[in-house]
């Protein structure tokens, strides 16, 4: 919902020098109606169940709010809040060719869910979106961009984050007793991709920082700006305008200032789970449901299981 409709001939265009700012087009947005009990808040879990409606509703109004470029930007800061990050760590950009297709990807992708023990799981070719693959979890289908070329160390590295990770954590959530892991908590969301990136790369990745930079700089810049940015960051004139693009997905133009903020809570939520693991926390634990590592002594207590961790990290 949130990739622009003719986000490949903006990119010509801008990357060409045509045009100064691209202005994005979106597709009906559909929001389906929900409905919610409401929650008396009594105790701490019920705390957490009212806090996760809240973060859902907000989620279904911001995909109503794309388009509306300040209304957008304003709400998204309100559900991934932008905090500070430290400096990033020296980071050696390995050359390595991009000999992977999306076809090995994918068969990649299936081995590792026979190797988890999971079933029920759809790998599929997507054509049109600003990420290189993602996972629906509620649709239990992990998608792979069609054009997309990584190296194989990425290949292996991508597939311990989004099936290790993204996956394993939906799927074991599932089998807990307790109703509210089956779908994470709050907080458990919002740190959902620092616990991927941190399985990915446990030094950390200049990725993840590139993309934090890009959202500080979106907020208060027009789309140029903050790829001429990156740029000036070190980041190639391509790999530029896909941060920029990610970042700036959800508005219609390329002048206004403002983001979308979810980009910011892979740095930050890496940093989170980074002090979690070297403070003696458990992995095992942290994979077990999309929880945040401060909420699981409280679910541990509460009968949470914790499962081994898959052979496949």
């Amino acid at each position: 919902m949130l990739h622009p409709a003719n986000a490949a001939e903006q990119r010509e265009k801008f990357l060409s020098g045509a045009i100064e700012e691209p202005i994005f087009a979106y597709g009906a947005c559909v929001v389906p109606a929900m409905n919610f009990p409401e929650i008396t808040v009594g105790t701490e879990l019920e705390a957490l169940y009212r806090d996760r409606i809240g973060q859902t509703r907000g989620l279904a109004l911001l995909l109503r709010l794309v388009g509306h470029d300040s209304e957008f930007s304003a709400l998204g800061q309100v559900l991934f809040p932008v905090t500070e990050v430290e400096n990033p760590p020296p980071f050696s950009k390995e050359k390595e060719e991009l000999s992977i297709g999306a076809e090995e990807i994918m068969r990649t992708f299936q081995e590792a869910l026979v190797a988890c023990g999971i079933e029920g799981w759809e790998v599929k070719l997507e054509r049109h979106c600003s990420s290189r693959m993602f996972v629906n979890q509620w649709e239990k289908k992990i998608a792979v961009r069609a054009d997309v070329r990584i190296t194989p160390k990425e290949l292996s590295a991508l597939t311990r984050h989004e099936i290790g990770v993204h996956v394993v954590r939906y799927a074991h959530g599932c089998m807990q007793r307790e109703p509210l892991l089956h779908v994470g908590t709050s907080r458990g969301r919002l740190v959902e991709e620092g616990v991927a990136c941190f399985v990915e790369h446990p030094d950390g990745h200049p990725r993840l920082y590139e993309r934090h930079f890009a959202v500080q700089m979106a907020l208060g810049h027009s789309f140029r700006e903050t790829w001429q940015a990156l740029c000036e960051y070190g980041c190639s004139p391509e790999d530029a305008w896909v941060h920029t693009l990610r970042v700036k997905r959800g508005l219609t133009d390329g002048a206004s200032h403002g983001a979308f903020t979810r980009d910011a809570l892979y740095a930050q939520g890496f940093e989170i789970v980074r002090a979690y693991i070297s403070g003696g926390g458990r992995l095992d634990s942290l994979l077990s449901a999309p929880v945040h590592p401060e909420e699981i002594p409280f679910f541990v207590e509460a009968g949470m299981e914790v499962f081994p961790i898959p052979p496949l990290l």
